[in-house]
């Protein structure tokens, strides 16, 4: 009987100590996240940076496949040109 209630004491104190255990973890999870100190603006600032070089880097891309694909378009209408006037002589 003695050995029921010394365990009953036991389970009853490990329940007590990791409630808590799990109540400071709580009051402190996410305290950096949740702040709106300079922590927060620099994570955004890197981010928007990272986003901005990113953008910059395909449009750059972009522009060079254009400008490719733009001179392959003027080749093909030149040769088109060429092709009609060759028709028309004969």
């Amino acid at each position: 009987m003695f050995a029921k209630s010394a365990l009953r004491i036991s389970s009853r104190s490990i329940v007590a100590r990791r409630g808590i255990q799990t109540t400071r973890v709580a009051k402190t999870e996410g305290a950096i996240n949740t702040s709106r100190g300079g922590f927060s603006d620099k994570e955004k600032a890197v981010e928007n940076q990272w986003a901005y070089t990113h953008d910059a880097e395909k449009l750059k891309k972009l522009r060079e496949t254009l400008a490719l694909t733009e001179k392959h378009t003027a080749e093909l209408k030149k040769h088109l040109d060429e092709f009609e006037q060759s028709i028309v002589k004969k």
